[in-house]
């Protein structure tokens, strides 16, 4: 049967395969413009699976992860253990590439390498998927960060090699997928992807079943077993499982075989992918561990003596469109389930009971007297590190014991005693004053700026400051800066132009944008969802010098070295200075550790400062006496690597963290 009328008959595997490669490619690409980027972990499966077993051992999710990454490993789980590996055939866009690169293959008549099911190199290089399973999976639960992203290929190519990645891991995977699978039919799925190997040993879920319920026995009666033995026990098992049994029995649905009309043609072994011997199977049913239901042996079947059904003297053909509907059945199923609920990212709990060395249990507060306040619209809580940064600022307030993140919703529900705290208290306490340059003032142009109060709601995430001060910015008034302090209802400082004419109406209006329509860098805008409540504009109009509004605007850095300070007391000491008004920007403020870092390794530097100069304009200043001098200076942050100490036993060459265009000036500290 030819090429075309193989397609023509399997049309529903090509439409799904196709159809998902086509949408990565064109919304990774920008060919579409989006207001909102593509996350291409956003409906992984493989990563829902790490989220979950992460979320069971560990009592949080993955960095990024959310219920509906976990809800489409779920449906993944259910499609295996039910019917067959329907993610591998429809969707995984690795195995449609592959599959395209056998085709090229075999159009270009290049003679690929034959590795026969169940031989002695099939069986060994099996292993391989199952070690990549126990590594990931370790790596991933110990650090709570998706591990595979180092080395995933489809991550890789999706984030432009911009994600986080290990590089040259990336670069051998894709390697292995364009080169091996050329080669070798389907090399990728069979020997080296974890997804794989956990969707084979799923195929055989009532052991699988087994070694969990062991391990929930051992649990209850008080075997303290560590999770990595059951990741461990579950790859070996499903490893000895797929090379020595081989074949599941718990399917609902194969490829079923008419005995009766078979001519023996092989079509059907030379169509499949994974070189199974459909021509040779027994009892009227395809049970290899590797097949996917794919429908490619079906389709090439001239005599259509193949079908996929669950009875063995079923006639209906309308089965062999199943296994590509329930695929998208499943999916959507995955992604209806994921938005209806929230697994939090983090759920902990402090101070309640103590355990002594000899495991007495001593109760510190009764657990029936605490209460739980949820709080809303923290913009922050953005994964798992900004979880536990959270959790860390609530260990410090008295009266606190717990909290649960749930980042997609930004929410976080924090266990608190009643008799020690209020719900308002631990919003104060959690509150950080903030502040945001919308644009910067001509000092020289402009001598005051008014100060506008106004109260508002919903806006006690420090993000919250930044995303009205956008707001206003585009507004294109002569608006300079917002600050915000501590009240109930909030207060926002308004700094503006004495002659920018401002009222209520404007202000409720702009505060209370549903929206905010953000230009990107590159071209486009991305939309960021706001809910905040616009209360009033208070009366009383106040005034600050442009100076002083510059100078509370600028956020300063300053490290002095004291060893330095002490050495050089008395000597001549000078400041290096290197004025740029791209300096106010927040990267040069995260990357001065690193300045200082880097030149504090070297004799006569005595402290490194971002300061505003005389000029009121942001310049890096370096303070130093002999033997170091202004020209070392420039030569040491022009330098193509840094030396960076992140602790005695970790020093590194690091790229350089900034660049410099114009030398600095010299003046007498």
């Amino acid at each position: 049967m030819s090429r075309k009328s193989t397609i023509v008959k399997n049309w529903p595997k090509y439409l799904l395969q196709w159809g998902v490669l086509a949408a990565l490619i064109v919304f990774i690409t920008g060919l579409i413009p989006s207001k909102n980027p593509v996350d291409p972990e956003a409906y992984c499966p493989m990563g829902g699976l790490q989220a979950l077993a992460t979320y069971l051992s560990r009592g949080s999710l993955p960095c990024s992860m959310s219920s509906v990454q976990v809800m489409m490993g779920i449906a993944l789980v259910a499609a295996i253990v039910l019917f067959s590996k329907l993610f591998c055939a429809y969707i995984c866009p690795v195995g449609t590439v592959q599959d395209l690169l056998g085709k090229a293959r075999k159009a270009l008549r290049i003679k690929g390498l034959k590795v026969r099911n169940g031989s002695v190199t099939d069986k060994i290089l099996r292993i391989v998927k199952y070690a990549l399973v126990f590594w990931i999976f370790y790596m991933t639960v110990n650090s709570s960060e998706l591990f595979c992203k180092n080395l995933d290929p489809y991550y890789a190519i999706a984030t432009g090699f911009k994600g986080e990645i290990t590089l040259w891991m990336s670069i051998t995977t894709i390697c292995l997928v364009v080169l091996g699978s050329f080669f070798i039919d389907m090399f990728w799925c069979r020997y080296l992807c974890p997804l794989g190997a956990i969707s084979n040993s799923l195929k055989f879920w009532m052991w699988i079943g087994v070694l969990f319920g062991a391990y929930y026995v051992a649990d209850v009666v008080g075997a303290d077993i560590p999770w990595a033995v059951l990741l461990g026990a579950f790859c070996i098992l499903g490893y000895l499982l797929e090379i020595f049994h081989a074949k599941p029995k718990l399917q609902i649905l194969h490829v079923m075989k008419n005995e009766g009309s078979c001519t023996n043609c092989g079509l059907c072994n030379r169509a499949c992918p994974y070189n199974i011997d459909v021509k040779g199977c027994r009892n009227g049913k395809v049970d290899s561990v590797d097949c996917t239901l794919c429908g490619e042996c079906v389709a090439s079947c001239a005599n259509g003596s193949l079908r996929i059904g669950m009875r063995r003297n079923g006639r209906s053909k309308i089965w062999n469109y199943a296994p590509a509907v329930l695929t998208v059945v499943l999916i959507a199923f995955g992604m209806w389930a994921g938005g209806k609920f929230e697994l939090p990212t983090i759920d902990v709990e402090w101070g309640i009971e103590n355990v002594a060395e000899d495991g007495t249990v001593t109760q510190l507060v009764n657990p029936d007297s605490l209460k739980t306040v949820k709080m809303e619209g923290l913009k922050s809580i953005k994964c798992y590190g900004s979880s536990m940064a959270f959790k860390a600022k609530l260990q410090k307030i008295q009266g606190i014991h717990g909290v649960k993140t749930f980042v997609t919703h930004k929410t976080a529900d924090i266990l608190y005693n009643p008799a020690v705290i209020t719900p308002e208290k631990i919003q104060e306490a959690i509150y950080v004053p903030s502040k945001f340059r919308v644009q910067t003032p001509d000092h020289n142009e402009l001598d005051s700026l008014k100060v506008i109060t106004i109260r508002t709601e919903g806006m006690y995430d420090k993000m919250d400051i930044n995303y009205l001060g956008l707001q206003m910015r585009l507004t294109g008034k002569r608006i300079y800066g917002l600050e915000t302090e501590w009240a109930c209802p909030l207060i926002v400082r308004v700094y503006a132009a004495q002659d920018e004419e401002l009222d209520e109406d404007w202000f409720e209006e702009i505060v209370e944008m549903d929206k905010l329509v953000m230009p990107v860098h590159g071209g486009g805008t991305k939309e960021i969802e706001v809910d905040y409540e616009f209360v009033e504009m208070e009366d009383e109009v106040t005034a600050i010098s442009t100076e002083d509004f510059i100078r509370k605007m600028f956020n300063p850095f300053k490290a002095e070295f004291r060893s330095r300070i002490e050495e050089n007391a008395g000597k001549k000491q000078y400041i290096y200075e290197i004025p740029d008004r791209n300096y106010e920007k927040p990267i040069i403020l995260r990357n001065m550790p690193f300045v200082s870092n880097h030149l504090s390794k070297h004799d006569g530097v005595i402290g490194i400062y971002l300061n505003l100069n005389k000029d009121l304009v942001p310049a890096i200043q370096v303070r130093y006496a002999e033997p170091m001098t202004a020209d070392r200076i420039w030569e040491l942050l022009n330098m193509e690597t840094w030396t960076i100490t992140y602790s005695k036993e970790d020093v590194r060459e690091v790229p350089a963290k900034l660049t410099f265009k114009t030398p600095g000036t010299e003046y007498k500290y």
